[in-house]
């Protein structure tokens, strides 16, 4: 079950704020994504996907055990999620969650949209 709490704590934000480094903090045209899992001990990890494409990023195979949210990076200027990211979390019945300089916003299966985070966009 799936607790906001988890989304909006320090141990997710950690984790937001590596994939974002990766990711070249929004000033690249390439998204870094990733599982964002809770271990059977309640700890949060990150599970990487391999590499990242330009202005997307995709995965093949199954979502781990324990999958909390889909991570993925946007450039900057892109804060919100887009039509694709909204409908993959429908489709996979849990957050899709986009980190930018300036905000982390999750696509709900709902088909709303959660601000997580809002940043201070450095320089």
């Amino acid at each position: 079950m799936l607790l906001l709490g988890d989304l909006m704590g320090p141990q997710a934000a950690a984790w937001y704020s590596q994939l974002l480094a990766d990711g070249g903090y929004g000033r690249l045209p390439r998204e870094r994504a990733a599982f964002l899992i809770r271990e059977s001990d309640g700890t949060l990890t990150l599970q990487p996907w391999d590499g990242g494409g330009f202005r997307h990023a995709s995965f093949r195979g199954r979502v781990p055990e324990r999958t909390l949210a889909v991570l993925h990076t946007h450039p900057r200027g892109e804060e919100r999620p887009s039509q694709h990211d909204r409908d993959e979390a429908r489709r996979l019945r849990m957050p899709v969650i986009v980190i930018t300089p300036g905000a982390v916003v999750a696509a709900m299966p709902d088909g709303s949209d959660l601000t997580l985070e809002r940043r201070r966009p450095a320089g």
